[in-house]
């Protein structure tokens, strides 16, 4: 059988039933509820692998967000694949407004910012290690935001076969959990093609996804360097001022390489003004650190990507792990955690 962890709100007192569901979710999604309302939600989760299964609901209204500070700070990168089974789930994203199908299902992936709105919705959800489906899919896929409507064979088929995983989950034993795995990424990735190749297709048919993968891994590895430009990825990977800027336009086209460049730089800065390990450095020195040459300019662009200051940051870090620390340390939130953040190598 896999591993398996159970929580069910009617265990706990309602108050802390709630703060151990809000931080079993928080390296995903930052969740909100009216307040005054009472607390009903239980969450089962299988781990498969490169593959966790969940099933999850929640009495009543629910926002799960996913802003550019949560992505930048929670090292959680994997796609999520919800079956709705009831009630109803609407999701806002750059692209606009989707209202997911009841009975079908839908692609998020947790690299792009969305907001979540769900009212008495039981679904089904696996959460899925990038690498094991990127590998089977086009290079440069973009799949956020994929879905079937209700009526949908294609999608009625990957729904079908989700219920018939949550129900048999408890009685895979160890040798049968990775062929149950292998198989629903290969049907998933199979369901996926038509649309992931679409998207594909949209784009510039001159795109080459490995040197934009080789351009990102540039990115990361010097994003440090006060030489990292343009000019230098141009040089490192052989190639044009126009066809380096042909690789960013689809996904960065306000502002191309350099806002990507930028942006990373300030999700470092994020991630140290939040880190206890960094607790004695200066703002600016660590704006400095990461390639900002005054502390205006980087609280300038620092608010402009996250909407607060690096001190509130900083501020709202702290509190945050010492609330923690102070009050949800039990096994259950720990290892639901480190589920979830294992998918993504964290």
């Amino acid at each position: 059988m896999p591993q398996h962890i159970r929580f069910e709100s009617a265990l706990f007192r309602e108050g802390d039933a709630e703060e151990i569901w809000r931080e079993a979710l928080r390296p995903m999604y930052d969740v909100k509820r009216p307040k005054g309302v009472g607390f009903s939600a239980s969450v089962e989760t299988w781990d498969l692998g490169p593959i966790l299964l969940t099933l999850h609901s929640a009495r009543g209204e629910v926002q799960f967000h996913r802003s550019r500070k949560k992505i930048a700070l929670s090292g959680v990168n994997q796609y999520l694949v919800h079956c709705l089974i009831g009630g109803a789930l609407t999701s806002e994203f750059a692209e606009g407004q989707q209202k997911v199908p009841l009975n079908s299902v839908a692609i998020r992936d947790l690299a792009v910012e969305n907001v979540g709105f769900a009212v008495d919705a039981p679904m089904i959800t696996l959460s899925v290690q990038r690498a094991a489906l990127d590998r089977r899919l086009p290079e440069g896929s973009r799949i956020h935001g994929a879905a079937w409507d209700a009526d949908d064979s294609i999608g009625d088929l990957l729904a079908s076969h989700m219920r018939s995983l949550a129900r048999l989950a408890a009685r895979l034993s160890t040798e049968q959990t990775p062929i149950a795995a292998a198989g629903t990424l290969d049907l998933l990735a199979a369901c996926l093609l038509p649309k992931a190749q679409e998207r594909v297709a949209q784009g510039d048919p001159r795109l080459a996804p490995m040197l934009r993968a080789q351009a990102e891994s540039y990115i990361e590895r010097h994003l440090l360097d006060p030489d990292l430009s343009a000019a230098a990825l141009c040089k490192a990977l052989g190639i044009s001022r126009t066809a380096l800027y042909r690789l960013f336009s689809e996904s960065d086209a306000a502002g191309g390489v350099a806002k990507r460049i930028k942006d990373r730089r300030l999700d470092e800065a994020l991630r140290r003004l939040a880190d206890v390990r960094h607790a004695r450095e200066r703002i600016a020195e660590i704006g400095y650190s990461v390639g900002f040459a005054s502390d205006s300019a980087f609280s300038r662009a620092f608010k402009e990507r996250f909407a607060c200051t690096p001190k509130d940051a900083r501020e709202e870090g702290f509190a945050k792990r010492r609330d923690v620390e102070a009050t949800l340390t039990g096994d259950l939130v720990e290892l639901h955690q480190r589920k979830i953040k294992g998918l993504s190598g964290s």
